[in-house]
């Protein structure tokens, strides 16, 4: 740095060279001192300016960078949620979200619904099931207009042999394979599986559903029926008889529903939670606890409970028998019905069917 300034020795050398007195030399010497150190302040003075604004410059160009970016960021929430969507979307769906977003609980991929009508029963591998099942389908077809599909549910771990289905499809009957219902502990070993009709109401597919047991005979139209404006029930059914008597429950041999998943959800919660109801009626119990406020009457014509021609005959005789459009053999089965006995008359009906 004294190279580029001037050297006070080599100034006072000069200085004496010329001739001139020592306070006069000293005074110069001090002066060029005083001289040097303030072009040295000056110096550091501007050095540190300089670094200050330079800093300055770095801070505000990174703090616009930051705010730049910021600014500018892209918003990847909507692209995070669209994959996370499209990663839920390819995960395996369980068995519960496949059903619903089929519509149904039918385990076999041969069914295929064909109309928004269903007309259901249930079958076990009792081939004197399967015969009334097959009369009470030819009797729908022959009788009723409104577009239908015929189907029976098959329990998983009881399925029907070929014999069941060579009677079945003939009528048109399509093949819906369910999985049981655990049942509550305390239910009748023989009624065990008859909880898998609550599946019904998972059946979305179609807007109304018509369950109809085996052991009944369809003589006239369900169109009437099928079309009953439930007044804001829930289901319709008619009421029952039990020891001779009208009871204030009803009979679930004929059900008609507009199927609901929320509302299958509901019942499989109901079922599971520990819901106390006459366990010896089985599901039939069981749907009167949940439904004793909540049912439309549909007419004794709708399900014509053959206890009421035995113990409430003067009921019966009212009405005209060819005017009953739904028979059901509650008392005794109508394979094994015989003409001359108690139900004579009504049993003969079944007998002479096709």
């Amino acid at each position: 740095m004294t190279s580029f300034f001037f050297s006070p020795y080599r100034t006072r050398r000069k200085l004496r060279g010329i001739g001139g007195s020592t306070s006069s030399h000293t005074t110069k010497s001090n002066s060029y001192y005083l001289l040097h150190f303030l072009l040295l302040l000056l110096l550091g003075i501007l050095t540190l300016l300089s670094y200050y604004f330079y800093a300055s410059f770095l801070v505000q160009s990174t703090t616009s960078s930051e705010n730049f970016t910021l600014i500018h960021k892209p918003n990847n929430n909507h692209h995070d949620e669209s994959i996370q969507q499209e990663q839920q979307r390819q995960q395996p769906k369980t068995t519960e979200q496949q059903q619903e977003q089929r519509g149904h609980h039918c385990l076999n991929p041969d069914f295929q619904p064909e109309h928004k009508v269903g007309i259901w029963t249930m079958l076990n591998d009792n081939m004197s099931y399967t015969l009334g099942a097959a009369k009470m389908g030819r009797g729908v077809n022959r009788h009723t207009q409104t577009p239908h599909d015929l189907i029976v549910m098959e329990i998983e771990s009881k399925p029907l042999g070929p014999e069941h289905w060579a009677k079945l499809s003939q009528i048109g009957f399509k093949r819906c394979v369910v999985q049981s219902i655990p049942p509550p502990q305390q239910t009748r070993p023989d009624l065990k599986e008859k909880f898998a009709v609550l599946h019904v109401w998972a059946m979305t597919v179609y807007d109304t559903v018509l369950f109809i047991d085996a052991d009944t005979f369809v003589q006239n139209s369900l169109d009437d029926l099928i079309n009953m404006d439930l007044n804001g029930k829930t289901i319709g059914v008619t009421k029952d008889i039990r020891a001779r008597k009208w009871v204030d429950t009803f009979n679930s041999g004929v059900l008609l529903l507009h199927p609901d998943e929320k509302e299958y959800q509901r019942l499989i919660g109901l079922l599971k939670s520990g819901l106390v109801f006459d366990y010896i009626m089985s599901d039939q119990g069981f749907l009167n606890e949940v439904y004793k406020n909540d049912w439309h009457e549909i007419g004794f014509m709708n399900n014509a409970n053959l206890a009421l021609y035995r113990f409430q005959r003067e009921f019966w005789d009212q009405h005209k028998v060819s005017d009953i459009n739904i028979i059901h053999y509650t008392m005794q089965k109508p394979w094994k019905c015989k003409p001359n006995g108690p139900y004579g008359p009504i049993c003969k009906i079944w007998i002479d069917a096709e």
